[in-house]
């Protein structure tokens, strides 16, 4: 008898938590802030936002799949390094202020909202908060 074992973690050296890089080089990202991209007609913007209870690849498969879901989204980055998320949205169908909802709503802190509760109690162990330690 074959008896086959799959692990499913966190994402620790996991490919996928490695830092992608945008494909728009010219617009610089301020921790915290909001630029307009110079590339469009005014309406898209590129914001950075503080992800600090953030722990793992799994972490950024959640935040990245729940902001995607998200209307006027362009695109979305996690880096996980960097506790942060890179943004570029339209800005006439979303705003910083929904994005950190979303985040919020799905168990982690967005800058200085802090994690809807509920959600963040059924988050995966290793997204909590010393979850690596158990």
């Amino acid at each position: 008898m074959i008896t086959l074992f799959i692990f499913l973690g966190c994402g620790k050296g996991d490919k996928n938590s490695a830092d992608i890089k945008t494909s728009d080089q010219k617009t610089e990202l301020i921790q915290g802030s909001e630029q307009t991209d110079n590339n469009s007609s005014g309406q898209t913007e590129v914001i950075e936002i503080k992800l600090p209870t953030m722990q793992c690849g799994t972490c950024k498969k959640n935040i990245e799949g729940a902001v995607k879901k998200m209307d006027g989204i362009q695109e979305v980055n996690v880096v996980v390094k960097e506790k942060i998320a890179k943004v570029k949205f339209d800005k006439s169908k979303t705003d910083l202020s929904k994005i950190e909802g979303i985040i919020v709503m799905a168990g982690y802190q967005a800058n200085d909202k802090p994690a809807n509760k509920e959600a963040y109690d059924k988050l995966d162990d290793c997204c909590k908060i010393g979850g690596h330690d158990k």
